[in-house]
């Protein structure tokens, strides 16, 4: 009968050891050690404070899962989760803001189109200005070199002031040319921020992407074409003897300038004459220098249909080409500047 007892007490107690502890009063906590051993306390020991455990009820039932403590890397991943779902929220609002912003501002996609061309017919007219001030300079340089020459062959001295004057007049047209080559670049800015605004109203708009395509892919001619920028000064200056020997095939009006930053021919006489200059442009605290081929016709209509035909539209697209260039940016100092000479030269260009 004794022995009987010992085995039930003893079944019990193996019972109790694996079932969840039935808390009478107060709290209880379970957890689990690193070698699997499971533990029941009301009182968690200092060693075992950084293990998840559950917070039981008075019948055993978990009443709260208390997660384990966080390593610093565990942390600080946490902190860049949370960092970077902040950071795509603010995007997503910002977005919204702008959708919000585009479909109030826009009813159409014509509404768009109209609003861009607005803004590149602006800096074209800008443009126009600006050639015009160059055909006047280019003028004004002709009568100079003219005079100056005249003064050689009577052989008398030409002064430094006069010589300062035409080296300002040069300098004016190179400006003249990298203002040019700016608001070109401010068409492009235009040209993609448009485009991608026309994107997204089409798309909230659930509106055909290819809708109006046709008209987007009219022929758009954009000065930036006749851009090279050279690396290196060895290679720039192989590009600058290319350009020199292009303007002399392709321009029909005689060289007027040969220097060492502007290669220039004289101002079109005739509806079909073609004048052409070159500038080598660099930039206060920009390495590298910018080859630009300016073609210009005369201001005439006739002058200006003959500008946007093919023969012409060849000149103009063919420039980067023959001085092995496809456009990549590339940097170059400029050297300094040197008194333009006058070189004479026969009909065509041709010396």
């Amino acid at each position: 009968m004794y022995q009987r007892a010992k085995i039930f007490t003893a079944l019990i107690a193996a019972t109790l050891l694996t079932q969840p502890m039935v808390v009478l009063a107060g709290k209880m906590y379970r957890w689990v050690d690193d070698q699997g051993r499971v533990y029941y306390s009301d009182v968690v020991p200092p060693a075992h404070s950084g293990k998840a455990r559950s917070r039981m009820s008075e019948r055993g039932i978990e009443l709260e899962k208390i997660e384990a403590a966080k390593t610093r890397e565990q942390i600080e991943k946490d902190e860049e989760l949370k960092r970077l779902r902040a950071e795509q929220q603010r995007l997503i609002e910002e977005q919204r803001a702008k959708d919000r912003v585009l479909l109030r501002t826009f009813r159409s996609d014509d509404d768009i189109l109209m609003t861009r061309d607005g803004k590149l017919a602006y800096i074209d007219s800008l443009i126009q200005i600006i050639r015009s001030n160059i055909r006047r300079l280019k003028l004004k340089l002709e009568e100079m070199q003219k005079h100056a020459a005249n003064l050689e062959r009577q052989g008398q001295s030409i002064s430094r002031n006069y010589f300062r004057d035409i080296e300002n007049t040069r300098q004016q047209l190179k400006d003249s040319y990298a203002d040019i080559i700016h608001k070109e670049q401010s068409k492009e800015q235009i040209r993609r921020k448009y485009a991608l605004d026309l994107a997204r109203f089409r798309a909230l708009k659930n509106l055909n992407p290819e809708q109006g395509i046709v008209a987007e892919q009219r022929k758009r001619r954009s000065l930036l074409e006749t851009v090279v920028i050279c690396d290196s000064e060895p290679n720039c200056s192989a590009a600058w003897e290319k350009a020199e020997v292009y303007v002399r095939n392709h321009a029909t009006t005689r060289l007027q300038m040969l220097a060492e930053s502007i290669i220039m021919t004289a101002a079109p006489g005739q509806d079909s004459d073609i004048s052409i200059t070159v500038s080598r442009i660099t930039e206060q605290g920009e390495p590298g220098a910018k080859l630009f081929m300016d073609l210009q016709c005369k201001e005439s209509p006739l002058g200006r249909d003959f500008c946007d035909t093919d023969q012409v539209d060849e000149i103009r697209s063919g420039f980067r080409a023959f001085l092995g260039y496809k456009g990549v940016v590339s940097e170059e100092k400029e050297p300094a500047p040197e008194v333009p000479t006058v070189t004479p030269t026969g009909p065509g260009g041709k010396p």
